[in-house]
């Protein structure tokens, strides 16, 4: 991971005591490292689960050069992590915008600090998954345990906005799916309940929606920093997958990361459909999951364990998908692009 930090001379300064108190937060919130069980309504413990992904900052810079991984640059320009260029570019990215190019954005997460008008963070979507505009902008007021000195909000003081743009940049969508309804697809994780209410700051257990108790402490939840406690097991399992698939380059090492790779495919595309070959043996019985990069649920439909499997992608949206195939014991992933 590499921090651009992007401040005007008067605004008050990121230290680095106060980034690695960023670093210290994501860790603990990915790797369950903080004992929030008692904290978390007990309905919900069965379902808490951790990714267990360690981040740690680059130690070199895109030259080779030995690096501490932060990079500090002054900026004329008023929130510039809400400023766009003419042709739609977000000025924060870019050097020749005022802001800060990424660096290898492929293998390394960029998070950029700077002003922002109207929101804490902002994930770029999987689709733009590895191009220069690929990371995170967060806003100073959010990022890492804020003094008690400055006057910022108490709601995103401890650093959880992070942990939360994390779980979008690891193909997460905010638990209440892409719209407020009961009747949508939710985020297309299993064991988050459907929700119609967006929550904030810190409502007492339990709220209710959709004929469920809704998870209000969940991480991909707008609830205040020390409300926001835990993934769920289905959560972490799809952030494994993106990492394991369509963001592999970032693994430095895979000892905390539960790598699935025992079923494998060959995945033939031509356009309008989509095939899949087995190239191993699989069970008797798997189950074939398509999502788009909001975590919605495209498709799901048993493996033809037979012949070839096709799908008819003719009248899908122009986007970025993930496949997934789980029988009794492994799990196979993988990114495409339909809707030519």
């Amino acid at each position: 991971m590499v921090i651009h930090i992007i401040q005007r001379p008067n605004e008050v300064q990121i230290t680095d005591a106060r980034i690695q108190t960023q670093m210290d937060r994501i860790n603990r919130d990915f790797q369950g490292l903080d004992d929030n069980r008692s904290l978390i309504p007990e309905l919900f413990h069965e379902n808490i689960g951790f990714p267990n992904f360690e981040f740690v900052l680059a130690d070199e810079d895109p030259n080779g050069r030995p690096s501490e991984g932060i990079i500090r640059k002054q900026t004329s320009i008023n929130n510039i992590g809400s400023a766009f260029s003419r042709d739609g570019k977000e000025a924060i990215k870019f050097n020749s915008l005022g802001g800060s190019d990424a660096w290898h954005p492929d293998s390394c997460i960029n998070v950029w600090v700077g002003a922002t008008t109207d929101f804490f963070g902002f994930a770029a979507p999987l689709d733009l998954a590895g191009t220069p505009e690929d990371g995170i902008i967060i806003s100073p007021e959010a990022f890492g345990l804020v003094p008690t000195s400055v006057e910022e909000p108490v709601s995103t003081g401890l650093g959880r906005t992070l942990t939360h743009e994390l779980g979008h940049y690891f193909g997460l969508s905010h638990v209440w799916g892409s719209d407020t309804t009961c009747d949508n697809d939710g985020d297309g994780i299993e064991d988050t309940p459907e929700q119609e209410v967006i929550y904030t700051q810190c409502p007492e257990f339990p709220q209710v929606s959709c004929n469920s108790s809704d998870m209000t402490n969940n991480y991909m939840q707008f609830t205040n920093d020390e409300c926001l406690l835990f993934f769920t097991n289905g959560q972490a399992q799809r952030m494994r997958d993106v990492l394991n698939d369509v963001r592999s380059d970032l693994i430095v090492s895979s000892n905390n990361v539960q790598i699935e790779d025992e079923l494998s495919f060959e995945i033939r595309q031509s356009l309008g459909s989509l095939e899949i070959v087995r190239e191993k043996n699989t069970s008797n019985f798997a189950i074939v999951s398509i999502f788009n990069t909001s975590g919605q649920l495209i498709l799901n439909e048993e493996l033809n364990s037979v012949n070839v499997h096709t799908i008819d992608t003719n009248n899908w949206p122009r986007a970025v998908y993930i496949l997934s195939i789980l029988d009794a014991n492994s799990r196979f992933t993988h990114t495409f692009t339909a809707g030519y």
